[in-house]
């Protein structure tokens, strides 16, 4: 039994519901690319295994560790459409090619990356048409949040993907245990988002969300405030994603 690298903040899901839940949110159709993220010790892969093996589904699973990559491809020596990539996913997804598939994203997140690794599938051109990861449960509710509770995570993600809860899952079902609870999320992509700069608009958001608490007036211009027909004397929280691309579209 390998000893978890708390360095790479592994905590293993061990909650076989869980498990099917995230698979069965995919809808995994005959012909898409599934990209899983950190499968470690292999509980989701299992399950893909289960219902993929040897289909047209076509299963890219990215392991950091090299105990884990050289287990894993024992294990699933037999499944040929699985591939065991041994790489930082931060580095492996601006590298990744769908060829024209229609790609989705498994994984259960290592906590202290998980922001990371959401801004680099928002970077991917073209983006997953679904993603469904296990992620720090207070993530996950700052990602779900919506206006007046809106946060530069939430306005940011909610614009390039439709965001659903899945539940939260409880921290004794991870092995070692964490210190916090997880929560499984799904973004749907928004078709419309497609060709919108991820970068100028990270910076937008940035600038918006700098200082939360400040009213509207103090971040921006009161010309920029009147042209998008926003109350300056609201806060950033205050308005959802909806209204942040209309901004931006605007000032652009």
């Amino acid at each position: 039994m390998f000893s978890p690298n708390k360095r790479l903040g592994q905590n293993f899901l061990t909650n076989k519901q869980a498990v099917v839940k995230m698979v069965d949110a995919l809808r995994m159709q005959e012909g898409e690319t599934l990209i899983e993220v950190g499968p470690g010790l292999g509980s989701l892969t299992l399950e893909l295994e289960s219902r993929f093996a040897n289909s047209d589904v076509e299963i890219e699973a990215v392991e950091i560790d090299l105990r884990f990559v050289d287990k894993l491809r024992n294990m699933f020596s037999h499944v040929k459409n699985l591939k065991i990539f041994e790489a930082n996913v931060l580095d492996w997804l601006p590298t990744f090619h769908s060829q024209g598939r229609d790609f989705k994203i498994l994984g259960s997140l290592p906590y202290y990356i998980t922001s990371p690794i959401i801004y680099e599938i928002l970077r991917m051109n073209p983006r997953p048409e679904v993603c469904v990861l296990l992620v720090q449960k207070e993530v996950a509710q700052k990602i779900l949040a919506k206006s007046p509770d809106s946060t530069y995570l939430s306005v940011l993600v909610q614009t390039f993907f439709e965001v659903e809860d899945l539940g939260f899952v409880d921290k004794t079902d991870f092995s070692p245990v964490p210190e916090v609870d997880g929560g499984i999320i799904k973004f749907v992509k928004r078709a419309e988002a497609e060709s919108l700069d991820v970068g100028k608009y990270e910076g937008f958001l940035k600038r918006a969300f700098s200082n939360p608490r400040k009213m509207l007036n103090k971040i921006f211009y009161q010309d920029e405030l009147n042209r998008a027909e926003i109350n300056g004397g609201l806060r950033p929280q205050d308005y959802n994603w909806e209204d942040w691309l209309k901004f931006f579209t605007i000032l652009r």
